[in-house]
């Protein structure tokens, strides 16, 4: 369901994380999941609560904003061609060069514990996340998402 419409990118350029942030949240724009002031809060909310997490060799990012400027639950993920930086979670100073984003944009907020512990328990699976990493399809991408028990 939190993936059900595939908005996934895989190898992208991108200037930073705003550049990053904007492309995802237009398709969910587009696709009807999210309120016009979405993008705003989540920028804000990245500045206050960073969400960089860095996993072994492999630096991922889970940026969210509150429910209500969400109108239908969905996540969107891109893979980076290039690492851009964020900053870890739970700090302010410490950078990490993230190559994947899950961007969530969760419509209940007892969604977003949930589905932040299913991710951080798959991030912590470095096989996964490098064949995540690799994926160049949506149909691939999905199917990884089944297997391990996202979807």
């Amino acid at each position: 369901m939190y993936f059900d419409s595939e908005i996934a990118e895989f190898q992208v350029e991108v200037t930073d994380k705003e550049d990053a942030f904007k492309r995802l949240t237009e398709q969910l724009t587009e696709k009807n999941f999210i309120t016009e002031d979405f993008l705003e809060h989540l920028i804000e909310r990245e500045k206050d609560f960073p969400t960089g997490l860095a996993v072994k060799n492999m630096g991922v990012a889970i940026p969210h904003t509150d429910s209500e400027y969400v109108k239908r639950s969905q996540i969107a993920f891109m893979s980076l061609k290039n690492p851009i930086t964020f900053f870890e979670m739970g700090t302010s100073d410490k950078p990490v060069e993230v190559q994947m984003i899950f961007m969530l944009a969760l419509k209940e907020p007892h969604e977003q514990l949930e589905m932040l512990q299913k991710l951080i328990s798959m991030i912590q699976q470095q096989e996964i996340m490098e064949q995540l990493y690799h994926c160049r399809t949506k149909t691939e991408f999905i199917q990884l998402i089944h297997q391990v028990g996202l979807a």
